[in-house]
């Protein structure tokens, strides 16, 4: 696999901080790392000849809340070491919400990102933004972020030309508001090209390119063979289209077709 000098650069981090949790003997957390940078992290392991099912002695991940997208990566020691856990990972989620939601704009995630990059933090220092539509249109943000940017974000007065109001709470629960759109047909198996044809609304014979360029990651990782067989509640990301959660229980017609329906994040 070659990798860009920027791809390099990353994958040089992560092998750094991985000989440096073993050195200092505690855990050391990266930044956060959006699909691509975690790549990287597994090839780093994949290098090193440690086996997927040993990788929970090694690395600990998590975005802030359940099916995170940007996530932080935390490096423990090795074997032996006790489990990080969720509470461990210096990670804030910062509210943001309008002060007057008869008099806002529709909100979007770029606007709640412009301004975040506006007050000079930097991309790898946020997870996630998630923005909620409310009754009447308001817009409320959620954005994960390092917990010592937290005091920045929360001097945040205005998003765009609307008036905000900030807090810390807890981002765990976000899960719980997820919104979805069902997308349902039929297939002839659970393959990976099969899934992201329904998914995307394309042939088949489209959706292998985009697996092959690698613009599809399974539960977080890369993956380029068309021909994977997925599984209930697998996630897969596709870049330009979206996240998607395949549902379990699909029935099986009588001539050994499934029925799916595949839930994209909204």
């Amino acid at each position: 696999m070659h990798l860009t000098k920027e791809e390099q650069i990353t994958y040089s981090h992560f092998n750094d901080m991985y000989m440096l949790a073993g050195k200092r003997g505690r855990p050391v957390f990266s930044s956060f790392a959006g699909l691509n940078e975690t790549g990287l992290m597994y090839k780093l392991f994949e290098d090193k000849n440690i086996p997927e099912s040993a990788l929970g002695e090694y690395i600990a991940i998590f975005g802030g809340y359940k099916d995170a997208e940007r996530k932080m990566v935390c490096f423990l020691p090795g074997t032996g070491y006790c489990q990080v856990q969720e509470k461990d990972f210096p990670i804030e989620c910062i509210k943001i919400s309008p002060v007057n939601k008869k008099f806002c704009g529709a909100l979007s995630h770029r606007d709640f990102l412009g301004t975040v990059m506006g007050i000079g933090i930097e991309r790898n220092q946020i997870g996630d933004i998630v923005v909620k539509k409310e009754d009447g249109g308001a817009c409320t943000g959620y954005i994960f972020c390092c917990h010592d940017k937290a005091p920045l974000l929360l001097d945040i007065t205005k998003v765009h030309h609307t008036s905000v109001r900030t807090e810390i709470v807890n981002g765990t629960q976000l899960s719980l508001l997820q919104e979805y759109r069902d997308i349902q047909g039929s297939v002839s198996s659970m393959r990976l090209d099969a899934i992201t044809a329904v998914a995307v609304k394309m042939p088949r014979s489209k959706c292998i390119p985009l697996i092959k360029d690698g613009s599809v990651h399974i539960n977080g990782r890369l993956c380029t063979q068309n021909s994977k067989i997925l599984c209930d509640d697998d996630i897969i990301s596709i870049r330009g289209y979206g996240k998607y959660r395949i549902e379990p229980s699909q029935s099986v017609t009588k001539k050994g077709r499934y029925h799916i329906t595949v839930k994209q994040y909204i």
